[in-house]
């Protein structure tokens, strides 16, 4: 399943890289990540609200199920976004100059 999603959304990006503005495209997917995370979180939360049990009640298993299912996304998601961001994150971590200072004396 992780195969079809991760083809499926890179197959996505790929025609809106063609068909859509990049200021759109890096909306589209920072905000389907955050909604990922976050139905990620309420389900890791549901889940640590039940009782833990030997056996697993159907609630329980609907709850692991979107856990599973959105945290495939977020992996596949994440991947997406670090490869839209690649330029800024790589200045984050091997930028050697300080040069948040000199944009601080600019204004």
């Amino acid at each position: 399943m992780e195969l079809y999603l991760f083809i499926g959304f890179v197959v996505l990006y790929i025609l809106m890289s063609f068909f859509v503005n990049k200021n759109v495209q890096h909306k589209v997917w920072t905000m389907a990540f955050v909604v990922c995370f976050i139905v990620t979180a309420i389900s890791i939360g549901f889940l640590r609200v039940n009782n833990q049990d030997v056996m697993m009640s159907a609630n329980q298993l609907n709850w692991y199920y979107l856990l599973y299912l959105f945290g495939s996304m977020s992996v596949v998601l994440g991947l997406i976004n670090i490869w839209m961001y690649r330029k800024p994150i790589w200045s984050v971590f091997f930028n050697k100059d300080d040069d948040d200072d000199e944009e601080d004396d600019d204004k």
